[in-house]
């Protein structure tokens, strides 16, 4: 394992890759996006959460969920299976660490579901992972200090190879009701992407 995800602590490595373990036996699509996903993808910063865009049919959330429990998770069932269902989020525990899962409801999300990638993690883990385009898109809905910074980083981290047609194209609907972060947006690919790639 790289030092850098080390450096992060047991409980929230154990739950990374337990849960995954959980997620391959199962087939259950999912990407990994967040801090961790920033990590992997940028640089190291502090993170104390897992988040995962999560696709299960409703028919197999109560067995995943069982699995889950026998493998030290910490959650009630009923409530997650109706926030999941219902309002298209939940979160769940191991030791301190916290995972949220968000439902693939808007097309940028199943684009960013999509588009993951099989990641290594440890010598015997790998994550699917969200790729630079789908972390920054989720990030630009968030748009917290945090979330800024880290799409900055991504920018300047993949600056090279990052395919700014799927942020625009993936962004486009929210354009008409959203300019504030739009126009950050552009001015934050002008300032570490555009001048790497012009002439």
């Amino acid at each position: 394992m790289p030092p850098e995800f080390a450096e992060l602590g047991d409980d929230i490595n154990t739950a990374l890759e337990r849960i995954t373990d959980v997620f391959h036996r199962r087939s259950i699509r999912y990407a990994l996006i967040g801090g961790i996903a920033t990590i992997i993808r940028g640089r190291v910063r502090l993170t104390t959460d897992v988040d995962f865009i999560l696709d299960v049919p409703q028919i197999a959330l109560p067995g995943l969920l069982d699995e889950l429990i026998e493998n030290g998770f910490e959650f009630d069932p009923l409530v997650v299976i109706k926030q999941y269902v219902q309002h298209s989020m939940t979160a769940i525990r191991y030791g301190s660490t916290t995972i949220d899962w968000l439902k693939p409801v808007l097309p940028l999300y199943r684009r960013t579901l999509n588009d993951a990638k099989m990641t290594p993690w440890s010598d015997s883990h790998q994550v699917r992972t969200a790729l630079p385009e789908g972390i920054i898109l989720t990030k630009l809905l968030a748009f917290r200090p945090q979330d800024k910074e880290d799409i900055e980083t991504l920018l300047i981290a993949n600056r090279e190879e990052i395919d700014l047609s799927i942020i625009r194209e993936e962004w486009a609907p929210f354009v008409p009701t959203e300019a504030d972060r739009t126009t950050w947006l552009e001015a934050a690919i002008a300032k570490h992407v555009t001048p790497y790639r012009a002439g």
